[in-house]
């Protein structure tokens, strides 16, 4: 499956705001996400990603379907964090966020940050067999309730 992804344009934000809302449905089994009073999940932080500068809201396409995105930003100066993650259900296990992944590293070079939840374990299988078949090494540090892999794909 050809897999794209591309920065998600002013005319796409809908779109986004709509995957938000069921990736933030999957993530409240294992995080504490609250419907608010119209309905809906809290997406303010997704909204930074639309707003601020080095940061950027991708939308992962299959066969040209959107079927996820990938949030990522710069924490500091070479180093870049995939924030938030999210392929829709019934393109998982096709290799679709594997192909994503691979193309969002060749976006950026430097040193990489990917937080995940141990308590959702698919994310945590997904993203430790994921990063090291890409061929980097990664390291992992616990932080409150997150694990961080930290890897660089840099230039020699």
């Amino acid at each position: 499956m050809p897999v794209t992804v591309d920065l998600a344009t002013a005319e796409e934000t809908e779109v986004l705001l709509n995957l938000w809302q069921l990736y933030m449905k999957g993530l409240a089994e294992f995080r504490d996400s609250e419907v608010q009073t119209d309905g809906r999940y809290r997406d303010d932080r997704l909204r930074t990603y639309l707003a601020y500068e080095e940061h950027w809201p991708f939308l992962i396409r299959s066969e040209g379907e959107i079927v996820g995105f990938a949030l990522v930003r710069k924490s500091k100066p070479a180093t870049y964090v995939i924030g938030e993650f999210f392929i829709e259900s019934e393109f998982r296990g096709k290799g679709v966020g594997v192909s994503a992944v691979s193309v969002i590293l060749q976006k950026f070079f430097g040193n990489w940050e990917i937080p995940f939840q141990n308590e959702n374990p698919k994310a945590a299988a997904f993203w430790r067999r994921t990063i090291p078949e890409l061929g980097y090494e990664t390291t992992e540090t616990n932080l409150l309730n997150d694990v961080w892999l930290s890897f660089s794909n840099a230039m020699t």
